[in-house]
């Protein structure tokens, strides 16, 4: 006798959860009772609707919790980037070093949106507004195919873009780039420092290959082998920019990743198009091979739970931007107002360089960074992942990952990042990778009203002005 193995879900569920709590039920309890013969229809109501529910959960497997770190615990990071001035990467670093639930360890700069030198400038910058002794490190000046880069053979550069031309974003690689120490990824980064501010420096916390660390780390990749190794099982990377640190950080140190809790990106664009080439993001076109070996690694214990659902990589690309507005004006008065008088002068400076555009709006409307850093200091802040709708309550849904890859053929795709899933079907059978790939959730929607006012904004603020 067929039965009617139906599943009253709780009303908080979507539509489509509620469409797949159903079909795990009934087919787990297919199994169960038809297999055993056992009577359904007297078994209670109440009974039946528990069954269904532990059906549902035996195919569905855990659903893993995504804890805000706490001040009591915070959680150890360390941030690799290619700074700027403030947004994205000046700004996302300043609330990683403001926020009471994260312990910064270091800052770790990489070529990437500016040369290496300027961005080791421009974050002492910063780090000095604030009062900050958070290290700083120099790292890699070229990616892995270190001939794209290179200005004194503009051919090379010139030939790729016969084959995939540059849309958008170049980088330290854009033939516009000039020829001045700001735009020379060899040069020293005080020199730097004085062009663009007029001053020498005066933070002390910067180090590099003829200034190493008290622990003789001499340089961004050494310092994130030696911390990973001090710490093991504990700190959470941020990279929000292309991953030649990381990569070289791996090759260094095989059993790198597997002693990193997790990383998170800025990089990709998986279901959008791409904003250097049409396919491609610029932080993994700048380094295609750099990005394949970092998403190919395992990061975290292979045994956990959170490696079997997302293989502890959690990724910023530019999905969550292009499914955001850009930061309220009034907000952007408020956290320009109440900052520290260093970074309030960056951005009047700013503003006075946008109005001789024409422009009459200053709120930032590319905040990719940020979206990675305020996932680590508060998860919640993600609502959607990989391709699934924004769920309609507004409530955070459940991190799941796919299987992920960077396009490493020099061609019109080259850089370009993929994802290997159909996450606006639930339902679907997942799809696997090519061999060797692993599993990332990436960001889709974001909860805009949190992330503003609740983490940006207060982050930003000089609290020693506060009355």
């Amino acid at each position: 006798m067929a039965q009617n193995f139906e599943l009253d879900c709780p009303a908080h569920m979507t539509a489509s959860t509620k469409k797949t709590a159903r079909l795990r039920g009934r087919k787990t309890m297919k199994l169960l009772f038809e297999n055993h013969e056992v009577d359904w229809p007297r078994i209670s109501a109440g009974s039946r609707k528990l069954l269904l529910v532990v059906g549902s959960l035996i195919l569905a497997g855990p659903s893993i919790a995504q804890e805000k770190p706490t001040a009591e615990n915070p959680a150890k990071v360390i941030l690799d980037t290619d700074m700027v001035e403030l947004f994205d990467d000046g700004t996302a670093m300043l609330l990683l070093d403001r926020a009471p639930n994260i312990d910064l360890l270091g800052v770790t700069v990489v070529a990437g949106n500016t040369p290496m030198p300027a961005g080791v400038a421009t974050g002492v910058r910063q780090l000095e507004a604030t009062g900050s002794s958070v290290p700083i490190y120099e790292g890699s000046r070229y990616g892995i195919r270190n001939w794209r880069g290179d200005r004194t053979n503009p051919a090379v550069m010139a030939a790729e873009q016969q084959i995939s031309p540059i849309i958008g974003w170049g980088g330290y690689m854009r033939p516009s780039a000039g020829d001045g120490i700001d735009a020379d990824p060899m040069a020293n980064w005080a020199d730097v420092y004085k062009l663009k501010y007029g001053e020498a420096p005066s933070y002390a916390n910067v180090y590099g290959l003829d200034h190493p660390d008290a622990d003789g780390s001499d340089d961004a990749v050494d310092f994130m082998v030696r911390t990973v190794n001090k710490h093991p099982g504990e700190i959470t990377i941020i990279a929000i920019g292309p991953l030649t640190n990381i990569a070289r950080a791996i090759l260094k140190d095989p059993t790198f990743p597997s002693k990193v809790s997790r990383i998170v990106y800025m990089g990709g664009a998986f279901f959008v198009p791409g904003n250097s080439s049409a396919s491609a993001e610029f932080n993994w076109w700048a380094d295609p091979e750099a990005a394949k070996i970092s998403v190919r690694a395992k990061w975290g214990d292979p045994k956990s739970e959170t490696f079997a659902t997302y293989g502890n990589q959690v990724i910023a690309g530019l999905e969550a931007n292009e499914h955001s507005g850009g930061m309220p004006e009034d907000l952007y008065r408020r956290m320009v107002d109440s900052t520290f008088p260093g970074i309030r002068k960056l951005w009047l400076e700013r503003e006075e360089r946008m109005k001789k555009q024409g422009k009459t709006k200053f709120g930032p409307t590319n905040v990719w960074d940020l979206f990675a850093a305020a996932y680590v200091i508060d998860p919640s802040i993600v609502l959607a992942w990989n391709n699934a709708p924004r769920p309609a309550d507004g409530k955070p849904q459940p991190i799941i990952g796919v299987a992920v890859d960077v396009n490493t053929e020099m061609g019109l795709d080259y850089g370009r990042s993929l994802a290997f899933g159909d996450s606006d079907d639930p339902n679907s059978k997942a799809i696997p990778g090519p061999v060797g790939t692993q599993k990332a959730a990436i960001q889709n929607h974001i909860d805009e009203e949190e992330f503003w006012n609740e983490i940006v904004v207060p982050l930003s603020a000089d609290s020693s002005s506060q009355k």
